[in-house]
C-alpha cells in the first residue's frame, strides 16, 4: 500500500518477480527442487509496509511468511494492514538485517528489494550472511541492486541534488526543494547536444515516478551502485551462487542482434558471469534482480524443455485474428504487450490459442499439451511433437511471451454469477487504497467506482446488487459518474458500466475461481 503523509513512508507495491511462484519456476527450469508456494517458508528483509508480503500471505494461507524492517513507523503500518486483511500466517519484526537470526535453512525463499543497494557496507555484508545460513538447500534468494555503469548516468542527477538539497527539514520540504531544483535543470537552453537530450529524458522519468521514489533512490545517504561482476563475486564469497536474473529474458545476448550476441559471446565465451558483465557494458544498465542460491545446490545451467512438464504455463499474447487458422505451413500472428510474434507451427498456434482462452491464469504442461492435441484433432500428442511443443513454449519463456509458475493461479476467466475478488485485492478497496493487488501479483490502479464495487465483492452479491450499491454510493458523492457533463445515477448505465468493469476485474486476475 502507498502511504502518503509527510513521513513519505516507502511506497510498498507487489512485485511479481519476487512471488514463490515465479522464483519456484525458476528453481525448476534450473535443476533445483524448490518448495510449492502453497506450503513454503519466505522471508522478506526490508518489507517497508508490507505492500509485497501480505499479498502473498493472503495468497498462500497455508505458508509462512516473515518480514522485517528497521523502521517502526513502516512497519506499525504494516501490521495494521495485516490486522485488516486478517493474515494469521505472517510475522512481522521490527529488526536490523545486522541482528537478525532463525535456524539454519529456515527459508525456501528469501526476498530483498530495494534495500541491498541503500544501506552500508556491513549490512550489506549481514545480507549476505543471512540469505547463505537461513536459505534451504535448493531454496531461491531474489535480491535487487543499483548497477555500474548505468548508475554513474543516473548518479550524476543523485549528486546534484544531495548537493542541493540540505538534510535538515522534513520529506516534504525536501522533496518540495528536489523538485523545484529538477525543474531548474530541465530549463531549455539554446545547446542542443546528446548531453542535453540524456538529462531532458532522464528528467522526464523523474517527474513520472513517485516522491517516495525521489527520496528513497537519489536524497537517501546510501546509495551504494557497483558492477555486475563485483557483485557476484562478493555472493560467491559468502557461498551463495548467481543462477539469472528474475527477468529471465535479459540474460540472453541474442535479444540485442546478432552482432552484440556474437561480440559478447567472443568476449565472455560461456561464463556466466562474464556474459551478463558485458551486457551490462553494453547497455549502460543501471539495476538488476539476481536470483540466487547456495554454491552446494545442485544447480543445472543447462536449462531443458522437458522441465516445463511440471510447471504451470501463462502467456499475455492474444490471436491477431478472430479465428486463426490452425493449419500447419499458415503463419499467423499473436500480439502481447511486448509487441507481436508469427509462426506457421501448428501445434505451436494452437497451444497458444489455447493459453489465451485461459488467460489471466494458466495451464500445467501436461492439460494444455492435451488441449493442444484435441485442437488439431490428434490422437496422440506424444513423443517428438511434445517435445517440440515444449522447445517452442521454452524459446518464448526466453523472449518474454510466456510466463512460468510453479502452481496454478485461481483467477477467474470470466465473471461469476456473485463474483469474487482476491480477498487481498477487496481489503485495499475497502480502505480506499489508489490500487489493488490482482492474484498475478501485479498492482493495477482502481478507481472510486472500483473501490466500491470490489470491497463487496465476496460472492453473496450478483451484478444487480453490486450495480445497486454503486447507486447508491453515487447518490452519497462517493462515486461520480457524468453524462454530457452532468452527474448521472441512471441505473441501466450503471449496469452497463458494471458488466465491463466486471470483464476488466477478470482480464487483470482480481477475480477468483
Amino acid at each position: 500500500m502507498a502511504v502518503a503523509n509527510e513521513d513519505y513512508f516507502y511506497e510498498a507495491l507487489p512485485f511479481a518477480e519476487t512471488h514463490p511462484d515465479h522464483l519456484g519456476a525458476i528453481g525448476v527450469l534450473f535443476g533445483l527442487r524448490p518448495a510449492p508456494p502453497a506450503r513454503c517458508r519466505v522471508l522478506e528483509i526490508g518489507t517497508a509496509t508490507g505492500g509485497n508480503v501480505l499479498p502473498m500471505a493472503a495468497a498462500f494461507p497455508e505458508s509462512r511468511f516473515v518480514a522485517l524492517d528497521r523502521a517502526e513507523d513502516s512497519l506499525a503500518v504494516a501490521r495494521k494492514h495485516a490486522e485488516g486483511a486478517r493474515l494469521r500466517n505472517v510475522a512481522l519484526h521490527l529488526a536490523d538485517i545486522r541482528e537478525f537470526e532463525d535456524e539454519p535453512n529456515a527459508f525456501d525463499y528469501i526476498v530483498c528489494h530495494g534495500v541491498y543497494s541503500w544501506v552500508p557496507d556491513d549490512a550489506r555484508e549481514a545480507i549476505r550472511r543471512v540469505v547463505r545460513r537461513h536459505l534451504a538447500p535448493h531454496g531461491l534468494a531474489y535480491i535487487s541492486f543499483n548497477t555500474l555503469p548505468g548508475w554513474h548516468l543516473r548518479g550524476a542527477i543523485r549528486d546534484m541534488l544531495r548537493r542541493e538539497v540540505p538534510a535538515e527539514g522534513s520529506a516534504a520540504e525536501r522533496v518540495e526543494k528536489a523538485r523545484a531544483f529538477l525543474r531548474f535543470l530541465g530549463t531549455e537552453t539554446l545547446r542542443s547536444d546528446p548531453t542535453r537530450a540524456w538529462l531532458a529524458s532522464e528528467l522526464e522519468t523523474i517527474a513520472e515516478l513517485s516522491d517516495h521514489y525521489l527520496l528513497g533512490e537519489h536524497l537517501v545517504t546510501y546509495n551504494h551502485a557497483e558492477y555486475f561482476a563485483d557483485f557476484a563475486r562478493d555472493m560467491k564469497d559468502a557461498g551463495l551462487a548467481f543462477v539469472t536474473d528474475a527477468q529471465v529474458p535479459l540474460v540472453f545476448p541474442e535479444r540485442l542482434g546478432p552482432a552484440a550476441a556474437e561480440a559478447v559471446r567472443a568476449r565472455a565465451g560461456n561464463d556466466l558471469v562474464a556474459v551478463q558483465q558485458s551486457l551490462d557494458l553494453l547497455e549502460l544498465r543501471c539495476f538488476r534482480r539476481a536470483i540466487l542460491c547456495r554454491d552446494d545446490a545442485p544447480l543445472s545451467p543447462r536449462v531443458s524443455a522437458d522441465r516445463l512438464s511440471s510447471l504451470v504455463l501463462a502467456s499475455p499474447l492474444s490471436p491477431g485474428a478472430m479465428a486463426p487458422d490452425l493449419a500447419e505451413g499458415v503463419e499467423e500472428t499473436f500480439v502481447g504487450p511486448g509487441g507481436a510474434i508469427g509462426t506457421d507451427q501448428a501445434t505451436l498456434k494452437a497451444a497458444l490459442v489455447t493459453l489465451a482462452a485461459y488467460a489471466p491464469g494458466g495451464l500445467s504442461f501436461d492439460a494444455l499439451a492435451w488441449e493442444t492435441g484435441e485442437k488439431l484433432g490428434l490422437a496422440a500428442f506424444e513423443g517428438e511433437a511434445r517435445a517440440r511443443l515444449a522447445r517452442n513454449l521454452l524459446g518464448l519463456y526466453t523472449k518474454g511471451a510466456i510466463r512460468l509458475w510453479a502452481s496454478a493461479k485461481p483467477a477467474a476467466r470470466a465473471p461469476d454469477e456473485r463474483p469474487r475478488a482476491f480477498p487481498f485485492a477487496r481489503y485495499q478497496a475497502s480502505i480506499g487504497s489508489p490500487f489493488c493487488t490482482t492474484l498475478l501479483h501485479e498492482g493495477v490502479q482502481v478507481d472510486s467506482f472500483d473501490r466500491v464495487v470490489l470491497a463487496r465483492m465476496d460472492g453473496t452479491r450478483d451484478a444487480a446488487a453490486l450495480t445497486e450499491a454503486a447507486l447508491d454510493e453515487a447518490r452519497r458523492g462517493v462515486v461520480s459518474v457524468e453524462m454530457n457533463g452532468a452527474p448521472c445515477v441512471d441505473g441501466d448505465v450503471f449496469a452497463e458500466i458494471m458488466e465491463q468493469k466486471l470483464l476488466r476485474f477478470a482480464r487483470m486476475g482480481l477475480l477468483m475461481e
